[in-house]
């Protein structure tokens, strides 16, 4: 499994994510103006990433759409919350028998205010949500990609 972060706002969410990447023993790409853990960036992934963006396997694409060109063969998810959007447990309970592998799958995860773009809905193989059933719409990037990596890996054990 690699995740996608594509337009992420802040540092610490990156730095955060790369740590549940280490965890999880994903590589990360980086998409559009998401912080990448170089120049001024670093001291603040690093805050939360704690060593883990020394480990982590990531690279950067300026569209998401190179992304698309350079990953063709994988099955793109894009974690969304929309009207046709599936439940992800329901995705997980036929996952294993249509793919071999969670390393198959490319996890998308978008601005933490605007979600994932356009674009990567309309290009994405389907779109998944957590269920939520508080008043709030929406986890914090970073609790979410951490609760649907352990979930997608859960499936494939």
């Amino acid at each position: 499994m690699t995740i996608v972060l594509e337009n992420i706002r802040s540092a610490w969410n990156v730095g955060s994510i790369m740590r549940s990447c280490d965890a999880l023993g994903c590589d990360l790409i980086l998409v559009g103006y998401t912080p990448c853990p170089v120049g001024l960036n670093l001291k603040l992934i690093t805050k939360t990433a704690i060593g883990a963006e020394k480990n982590v396997k990531w690279e950067h694409f300026e569209h998401s759409q190179e992304v698309f060109e350079n990953y063709p063969n994988k099955i793109h998810l894009a974690i969304e919350i929309s009207d046709r959007s599936e439940l992800i447990y329901d995705f997980l309970k036929t996952a294993k028998t249509k793919y071999n592998s969670d390393n198959n799958f490319l996890v998308w995860f978008g601005n933490e205010i605007h979600g994932v773009s356009e674009l990567v809905n309309s290009q994405a193989s389907t779109q998944l949500h957590l269920p939520m059933n508080g008043k709030k719409e929406s986890l914090n990037v970073s609790s979410c990609m951490c609760s649907v990596g352990y979930l997608i890996q859960y499936a494939f054990c």
